[in-house]
């Protein structure tokens, strides 16, 4: 609650009441004044103060640090009014009045301070009246003084009490206001503890819930995990006889590995004889191709020769030809000389019987050098074959010997896998030995584990029943926060 803005709209009030009884009465005063004939001046004594005040009036209206004035400037006014009545005319009832009126007008903001200034603006009009009493209109002014003081006691005990009853009224209000301020502020404070309580339950209520069903949850699957760590045991007991055959098995591998291996090694040193034999054969069979080749050259040579000789034989049976002719023409010329051709007749008989002979002879020659030719022909043909059956044992022997070295190498390539694989072989073993020792603690473990699981299983079914029991506490709690939430906006 604001006071000072009660005071201001209060003093603003009795402002316009204070002007509004002024202008009333002084207006009614002048036009009383103007209708029963009284000099112009007393009207404009009356009217013109009430003018000035209407304007300072208007002018506090604006300005707020003229309001506490305007009182002081209406009862100034009055005393003014006053004096110009009775100097513009004379001491009559209306001028006393009106001493009486400023009074009154003083009584209007209930402020001892006003009281007091117009009680002594009334006693000045008094005053006037008395001093100015041309006429002897004031018979007995010791009683309009003592009317005038008891009507100021009066008035003062009366704004005395109304000040005080203000003053007991702003208090009290203050003091009611004080409380009610505190009353919200505890009512605020209490309804944020109780949205804080309730929303805190709330939050718990939810959280005890999902914790809850967690705590369900985590139990299926600690029941699962149990089971599954059982049967994960049974698992382990089968990997490890399983590791404990494979083991043996890879034992037994190793052995046959190394018994390989020396077979390998074995199947290595007869390749490479093999080798060596088959390098050995193909030099033997390269000399023999030599000496074939040769063989053939000779051949070929005597070849050559044998049809030279055949010309050779052409050549004697032409010249044969031609002595038999010469012999034939030799008897003829014999025979036309006579007896003087006897001795050359005789000589071309023995010429034609030597050409005959030559002629038999060369027939023999011609048959043997027939036969040469055919066994020449034969051999070369045969010579060429086995130059050629040579030629592909060569090949073959190369290529046996390029196997050889193939398989030599792979033999060696074959050797090195298998070293590789037998230490992969150990390794294995060793890994596995130490798998089946790693195995053997696990089982171990995982048998340690589903006691601990059966342990926390128990543990957290505790744990769940004592959680329910604090969900109903705290669902208890929060329906009554709820109510007393409900009591409070009541």
């Amino acid at each position: 609650m604001n006071f000072d803005l009660l005071r201001k709209k209060d003093l603003q009030t009795k402002n316009k009441i204070l002007i509004i009884v002024y202008a009333l009465a002084a207006n009614l005063g002048g036009i009383a004044q103007f209708i029963i004939g009284r000099p112009i001046g007393i009207a404009l004594s009356l009217i013109i103060p009430v003018f000035i005040t209407l304007i300072i009036f208007a002018i506090q209206h604006k300005i707020e640090t003229i309001r506490p004035i305007f009182p002081y400037v209406v009862i100034i006014s009055g005393v003014i009014t006053v004096f110009g009545t009775i100097a513009s005319y004379k001491v009559t009832l209306a001028t006393i009045i009106l001493s009486f009126f400023v009074l009154v007008l003083a009584s209007i903001h209930n402020q001892l301070s006003i009281f007091i200034v117009g009680f002594i603006g009334s006693v000045i009009c008094l005053l006037f009246n008395v001093i100015l009493d041309t006429t002897g209109f004031m018979v007995e002014p010791a009683n309009v003084f003592v009317v005038h003081f008891l009507m100021g006691l009066a008035i003062f005990l009366q704004v005395r009490q109304n000040k005080r009853l203000l003053e007991s009224i702003e208090s009290l209000s203050l003091a009611s206001h004080e409380m009610a301020v505190k009353e919200q502020n505890l009512h605020n404070q209490l309804e944020i503890a109780v949205k804080k309580i309730t929303s805190k339950l709330q939050t718990i209520t939810e959280s005890m819930t999902k914790a809850s069903r967690a705590q369900s949850e985590m139990l299926a699957s600690i029941h699962e995990v149990s089971v599954g760590s059982h049967s994960q045991s049974q698992y382990v007991l089968n990997i490890v006889n399983s590791v404990e055959a494979t083991s043996a098995e890879l034992t037994t591998m190793l052995n046959q590995l190394n018994q390989i291996v020396k077979s390998v090694n074995l199947a290595s040193q007869s390749a490479t004889v093999g080798n060596e034999v088959m390098n050995q054969l193909k030099i033997e069979i390269d000399s023999f191709r030599s000496f074939f080749n040769e063989l053939n050259e000779t051949f070929l040579l005597l070849s050559k020769k044998i049809e030279e000789t055949n010309q050779f034989t052409s050549d004697i049976q032409k010249i044969t030809t031609q002595t038999n002719l010469l012999a034939l023409n030799a008897s003829i010329e014999a025979a036309r000389a006579g007896d003087h051709g006897k001795g050359f007749a005789v000589v071309a008989d023995e010429i034609r019987k030597l050409a005959n002979i030559t002629d038999q002879t060369l027939v023999k020659i011609d048959e043997n050098l027939d036969q040469v030719n055919s066994y020449n022909k034969d051999t070369l043909h045969n010579l060429t074959t086995g130059l050629q059956r040579i030629s592909s044992q060569i090949e073959t022997a190369e290529k046996s010997n390029n196997t050889f070295t193939q398989l030599f190498h792979a033999m060696g390539q074959l050797q090195t896998e298998i070293k590789d694989f037998t230490f992969a072989v150990n390794t294995i073993e060793n890994n596995s030995k130490s798998i089946q020792e790693s195995t053997n603690e696990f089982a171990a473990i995982i048998e340690q584990s589903s006691s601990a699981i059966d342990q926390l299983s128990t543990i957290l079914s505790e744990v769940n029943k004592e959680h329910n029991q604090i969900s109903v506490f705290v669902e208890e709690t929060y329906n009554e926060t709820t109510n007393i939430q409900g009591v409070q906006a009541i």
